[in-house]
């Protein structure tokens, strides 16, 4: 009897490790298996895969290097203002997951060192925007639009411009919203490109431009993130 009860109990001690071992062992395929990766944001800094852009970030961008502002009397024509400068900054609202919008409320557009080639114009005395904040908002997918909304009235651009003949124009030009613009994957320019603005108050009206609508071309890069160390704003 001490015999059999020294093999049943050894019987039983090598079978203990196999009951407590199989459910282990049905679930080790599955251990390491990652969870589904999250959808990226709209906006990342530094790369695609990089942090998201957080709201209230403050967003900022000057124009493309090599580039000029333009507001010309014909849709990519030679008369009109030119300015060498221009900027704009923004604090991120909403950053969803792939397709967007990431919305921006858009606080500053600046725009400097023009020149103006209208007729009677002698030089510019400044350029100023009106009628901030807006909404600038990116689309991650498609043909990427980016697009300026109006929080209220209209974006304006107020350019006062010294005649040859002595004195100042002073030419108020309304934008026809939205003011539509593109970008792409990557960090990649924001531009926009030959959007209508029309001449609302202004004289003499050859100095403002005619016809009384000029066509608005500007191209920012990069567009960084100041409050993530000014790394560069990938779009995905």
């Amino acid at each position: 009897m001490r015999k059999l009860g020294f093999v049943l109990t050894a019987a039983v001690a090598l079978l203990a490790p196999v009951a407590v071992m199989s459910p282990a062992s049905a679930a080790a395929p599955f251990a390491g298996t990652p969870a589904a990766a999250a959808a990226l944001p709209t906006l990342t800094v530094g790369s695609p895969t990089g942090p998201a852009v957080n709201p209230g970030d403050i967003l900022n961008a000057s124009l493309t290097s090599g580039t000029v502002l333009s507001m010309t009397t014909s849709p990519g024509g030679g008369v009109g203002l030119f300015c060498m400068q221009s900027s704009w900054q923004a604090s991120s609202l909403a950053n969803p997951p792939v397709g967007g919008p990431a919305a921006n409320r858009l606080t500053s557009l600046t725009i400097a060192a023009c020149t103006d080639n209208n007729p009677g114009v002698a030089s510019v005395a400044g350029v100023g925007v009106t009628n901030l904040p807006d909404i600038l908002q990116v689309i991650g997918t498609g043909t990427f639009p980016v697009q300026i909304l109006p929080s209220g009235a209209p974006l304006q651009i107020v350019a006062t411009l010294v005649l040859s003949t002595g004195g100042t124009a002073v030419c108020t030009y309304r934008s026809n919203p939205p003011v539509n613009g593109t970008t792409g994957l990557g960090a990649v320019p924001w531009s926009f490109t030959n959007q209508p603005f029309a001449l609302v108050a202004g004289s003499p009206v050859p100095a403002c431009g005619t016809p009384p609508t000029d066509f608005f071309t500007a191209s920012y890069s990069p567009v960084i993130d100041l409050t993530q160390l000014g790394m560069a704003v990938y779009v995905n």
